[in-house]
């Protein structure tokens, strides 16, 4: 059996590890900008989808220091606030939007229901294949992305 003074020091020791995450994080400093812009899709505003900015910057401590945000796209234009902001540094860039294919598939919800199937239209080459890129700067950044 542990003495009160060994037990003391092992929740002392507990407590600053939960409080300082490890260090995992200590390290990581980033800063964030606001960016808006628009998205076209074969020459039309995208009516709707995702924008993804996944930041491609420096790495500490086995982490990418910055964090991964969306932003909805809704008439072709997107804006994210400085608060919610895209990490400056290069970020790769991932679009995606849905429609109905046409098709009528069963509910997920366990009923018997049909409803129809939605699909991502936009190519990889813009989201899960995505080469598309840019480099997010202090303050305020607009990003224009012409998909063809």
């Amino acid at each position: 059996m542990r003495s009160k003074n060994q037990l003391h020091i092992l929740f002392t020791g507990l407590a600053i590890l939960a409080i300082t995450g490890c260090g995992g994080q200590s390290g990581l400093k980033f800063s964030t900008s606001q960016v808006q812009g628009t998205v076209n899709y074969q020459g039309k505003p995208l009516e709707s989808g995702k924008i993804r900015f996944i930041p491609d910057g420096k790495v500490v401590n086995g982490q990418v220091a910055g964090k991964a945000i969306f932003a909805d796209i809704q008439d072709g234009k997107y804006s994210v606030s400085s608060e919610d902001g895209a990490t400056v540094g290069k970020n790769r860039i991932e679009i995606k939007s849905y429609r109905g294919s046409g098709k009528k598939v069963v509910s997920s919800g366990g009923e018997s229901q049909k409803i129809e199937e939605v699909v991502q239209f936009l190519p990889s080459k813009y989201n899960t294949e995505s080469t598309l890129s840019i480099e997010i700067k202090e303050g305020e950044n607009v990003q224009d992305f012409d998909l063809k």
